[in-house]
């Protein structure tokens, strides 16, 4: 595996065109915690699966999306698998108002960067005297290594976030579009309520309220 090297880098801003919500939508979401403690070998994680998948050799399978080791996050694309693994990283949106997978220039790993490390990262670290690593506050949209997309928010690194013990366990809240659309939503929740959040969200980008 080519050495991938987390860089800061200036924030990545986009603009957010959600689409139309199939009435259709299969949407798989869930809150899972990723056994990343070994700083050596990576743990592999699949949407489409729900949990972690035992891969032999993660540069040639397209059977992970998400790789983990420690607080290094890669994705199954560009210098890291096969796949068509990429990532929009979108600021100052809440994880439910993101209810399609925006058009935009969605951004594999490569030599330098993972890109869930681009911008200030999933992370901030707090230093000592705590040494503490705490989740950024941003919302990941990401394509994965099949080219379905799906989205993603950080919550923790403990097994115990709120005693900040057992680090190294990644907790994270995603949702998972497995019928090809972009849409977050399910046919339960209505067009209306969709549109209501899509024009909320917007204003909140457009004018910084």
């Amino acid at each position: 595996m080519k050495k991938i090297r987390f860089l800061l880098t200036p924030i990545f801003i986009c603009t957010i065109i959600f689409g139309v919500v199939p009435a259709d939508a299969k949407v798989h979401s869930a809150t899972v915690t990723i056994d990343a403690t070994s700083r050596e070998a990576w743990t592999f994680f699949s949407f489409s699966t729900g949990k972690p998948v035992e891969i032999e050799d993660h540069t040639s399978s397209i059977d992970w999306d998400l790789g983990f080791q420690r607080t290094m996050v890669i994705v199954n694309g560009g210098a890291s698998g096969p796949g068509e693994g990429s990532a929009l990283i979108l600021e100052g949106v809440q994880f439910e108002d993101v209810v399609a997978a925006p058009e935009g220039d969605y951004v594999p790993d490569t030599d330098q960067i993972a890109t869930i490390a681009r911008g200030d990262g999933w992370y901030t670290y707090t230093g000592p005297p705590n040494h503490l690593v705490l989740p950024n506050d941003r919302v990941y949209v990401l394509q994965t290594a099949a080219g379905l997309f799906a989205k993603l928010r950080f919550i923790g690194y403990y097994s115990d976030n709120e005693a900040k013990e057992g680090s190294g366990n990644i907790t994270i809240e995603y949702a998972f579009q497995d019928d090809g659309s972009r849409s977050f939503q399910t046919s339960a929740q209505t067009s209306v309520e969709a549109k209501a959040k899509l024009v909320t969200t917007w204003a909140r980008l457009k004018f910084g309220s």
